[in-house]
């Protein structure tokens, strides 16, 4: 024993150096080995099946007919629904403008007598105010004839419910009541009289018109070929003029032909299922049409959809760009290098962090991308049926190995 404690004490420093060296070694090893040992801890993830294309828009459209040789003037503004048969522009001829006069006269008369009235202003006249005085802005700035029209027709409707808010607070039988009355007969009959242009059907008015209109046959669409197809999107993609005219959008139903090459996509694309289209011109607005009729040639998929109640803003738009989600994939999330192979039995697995070990957990993988997929667990007698240990199943917020 004093042997050794004399050797030991004789060799303490070389003793001490090779311990040294021993640590730095293992710790080397242990530090190198940490480094490539990446943990990643499992989410929820979608992967979406999608193709950016050109959306063009088939509508059901009534041109309605007038004397073009006469100014014309709105009634029901662009953009807003009429019923069948409501009067929705007038021409602007003598009998409207003797209409103008006495309407003007009316009103010239009741703003004098609202001047009598106490200054009472609630949030309803001051909301009608701040709308006045924003239009008369708009007006100022406004290049395009039918703007002008939109935005004098805002006016005078404001003004006149200004008018009407103020007349409620005087009695039943008062002088600007009256007027009122005066003015409503007039206006209805104005609106019955041979002067104004009604419409035969129900929808949105516009008064923009490009010379598509007939393009296509609306009722016979969804027996359309694919080179009647083709021709439709060629006049789309030609240039489109805008016109001034009169013209009812169907605000129930419109037609979306897309044109997408053929890809991996098409086991996806079948008739008569629904899906999400993202309007890139729409700042992603996201709309749900279904699939009608489904074409194809040699090179791309010719894709008929249908909406309906959808389009009050895509009245004067005859192509839109736009994403089509073809296939949507929700599940568990995994980075593509958390996955790995056994080529043995060719399964894929992942590797949980177990305590201190790691576990091999089997997983199906539903749907993949060039940066993750959307993992599932086998069965129990499947885990069973290859021989493995069914006893752990991958789940949300799981740790894993990337190595």
């Amino acid at each position: 024993m004093n042997k050794v404690m004399d050797f030991l004490k004789a060799n303490i420093k070389i003793i001490v150096l090779i311990i040294a060296i021993v640590c730095f070694f293992v710790y080397s090893l242990n530090k190198d080995s940490l480094k490539k040992k990446i943990t990643y801890t499992v989410v929820s993830g979608t992967i979406e099946r999608s193709q950016e294309t050109n959306l063009y828009l088939l509508k059901k459209e009534t041109l309605i007919e007038y004397d073009s040789t006469l100014p014309v003037t709105a009634i029901i503004d662009q953009g807003k629904r009429a019923a069948k048969g409501e009067a929705i522009a007038t021409y602007k001829n003598d009998s409207y403008d003797e209409y103008l006069n006495q309407v003007g006269e009316i009103d010239k008369q009741i703003q004098t007598l609202v001047k009598d009235l106490p200054v009472t202003y609630s949030a309803d006249i001051a909301n009608i105010e701040n709308k006045i005085l924003d239009y008369s802005v708009e007006i100022q700035n406004a290049t395009s004839y039918i703007k002008m029209q939109e935005y004098k027709a805002k006016l005078d409707e404001l003004a006149y419910k200004k008018i009407t808010v103020l007349a409620n607070s005087t009695p039943d039988s008062s002088a600007i009541r009256d007027l009122i009355s005066q003015r409503e007969n007039l206006v209805k009959l104005s609106k019955e009289s041979s002067n104004t242009i009604s419409t035969p059907v129900s929808g949105i008015v516009t008064y923009k018109t490009d010379g598509l209109e007939d393009a296509y046959h609306y009722a016979s669409l969804e027996s359309y070929d694919v080179n009647q197809f083709n021709e439709i999107i060629a006049k789309y993609d030609g240039t489109i003029n805008s016109e001034f005219g009169i013209k009812i959008v169907d605000n129930y139903d419109v037609y979306f032909l897309t044109k997408t090459a053929r890809d991996d996509n098409d086991q996806y694309i079948k008739q008569y299922s629904k899906y999400r289209i993202r309007i890139s011109d729409f700042e992603n607005k996201t709309i749900y049409a279904s699939l009608i009729n489904k074409l194809q040639d040699d090179e791309y998929n010719y894709c008929l959809f249908k909406i309906t109640n959808e389009i009050d803003s895509l009245i004067d738009y005859r192509k839109l760009s736009c994403e089509v989600v073809w296939n949507t994939v929700s599940g568990m999330a995994v980075p593509t290098n958390a996955v790995y192979k056994d080529a043995e039995k060719g399964y894929d697995y992942v590797l949980m962090v177990y305590g201190a070990e790691y576990v091999k957990v089997p997983i199906k993988i539903v749907a993949s991308s060039d940066s993750i997929v959307i993992a599932d667990n086998y069965s129990k007698e499947e885990i069973e049926a290859m021989g493995l240990d069914s006893r752990f199943k991958l789940e949300l917020y799981d740790e894993l190995v990337i190595e």
